[in-house]
């Protein structure tokens, strides 16, 4: 079967990460060419029809695959190779946080092709009010990651994952890096509404290691509710870079779990699973949809399959309704 794309994206999106389009096997999207394809801050601009088979483009805070130059927090992935992308590509991206410290008159389009980074720094347009890179003139490149990045400095870090999972009434946060050069420390900072930022502990850095180092830190007293998480790592020039956001959600010790969004409007029911159980979905009538034994923490489940309405999430004797929209 074969797609003709002309304009709209399929979007899913949540603080910790985000899938933004699937293109399922034996299906074909063709974006066909001159036409603006725009997924969150990525617009492909095709000089030829562009085929996307079997594969799925997701957003990230971190490379899969190592760098020696510094990149910003915004990185788009797809999990197989593309075909040959000819054309422009626009990479939108926020002031602050996300530019990792690199400054915007350096910022320059770099691709995975499969085998390797590559940079363009080409016929490029930088628009520092605006925020945007533009880079024209690609020629048959294999699209696999994509972000921004500065190709004159050694990147002092590489995050390689970020995971907050709760113990009992604490949260434990787990990190671990593939390279550190000259790195001092980690601020493990918390927050009440993603915006507002508070310290709460520190840890020493690796310095120099070029295998893989693993951190964890237990926030013993997190707030009612939900909690925000990220990690800030400075390095000895004071350059830093933040991780990915976390969250995790902290009710009364009896409750199994809570829905995190409700009514669902974007296909996918995220719930907070405080201990290990058996989760299912049902129709109010009675009918079982889905049936996964889950351990805590927190979870996504599509539920694109399902008519719009009410139904019914139980975990044991605790028994949530829920609204599709």
């Amino acid at each position: 079967m074969k797609i003709i794309f002309f304009f709209t994206c399929l979007l899913f999106a949540s603080i910790t990460g985000a899938q933004l389009l699937t293109v399922s096997a034996g299906t074909d999207l063709t974006i066909v060419s001159g036409t603006i394809f725009r997924t969150e801050n990525l617009t492909l601009t095709p000089s030829a029809n562009f085929i996307i088979s079997n594969n799925t483009l997701n957003k990230s805070a971190a490379i899969t695959h190592t760098s020696s130059n510094p990149y910003i927090s915004s990185v788009y992935q797809f999990t197989n190779n593309t075909d040959p992308y000819s054309g422009s590509v626009q990479f939108n991206y926020a002031d602050g946080a996300e530019l990792n410290g690199i400054p915007e008159n350096t910022l320059t389009l770099n691709v995975h092709n499969g085998t390797s980074w590559v940079s363009y720094p080409g016929t490029v347009t930088r628009d520092g009010t605006n925020n945007f890179v533009l880079t024209t003139g690609l020629a048959a490149v294999n699209l696999n990651e994509l972000t921004l990045a500065n190709s004159s400095t050694p990147l002092p870090l590489i995050w390689l994952s970020f995971t907050v999972t709760r113990q009992n009434q604490t949260a434990l946060l787990q990190w671990a890096t593939a390279q550190e050069q000259n790195t001092r420390n980690f601020v493990i900072e918390q927050s009440r509404n993603g915006i507002n930022w508070t310290g709460i502990g520190a840890l020493p850095a690796a310095g120099n290691s070029v295998t893989t180092s693993n951190y964890s830190y237990v926030h013993t007293t997190p707030v009612r509710g939900l909690n925000y998480y990220r990690i800030l790592q400075t390095d000895m020039d004071n350059r830093n870079s933040y991780s990915d956001i976390k969250t995790l959600r902290f009710t009364t010790a009896d409750e199994t779990f809570t829905i995190l969004v409700n009514p669902v409007t974007n296909n996918v029911l995220t719930v907070q699973v405080n201990t290990a159980t058996g989760l299912a979905l049902y129709t109010t009538d009675g009918k079982l949809l889905w049936q996964r034994q889950v351990n805590a923490g927190t979870k996504y489940i599509d539920v694109s399959r399902y008519a719009k309405g009410v139904y019914l999430l139980k975990a044991n004797s605790a028994v949530q309704k829920i609204m599709i929209q």
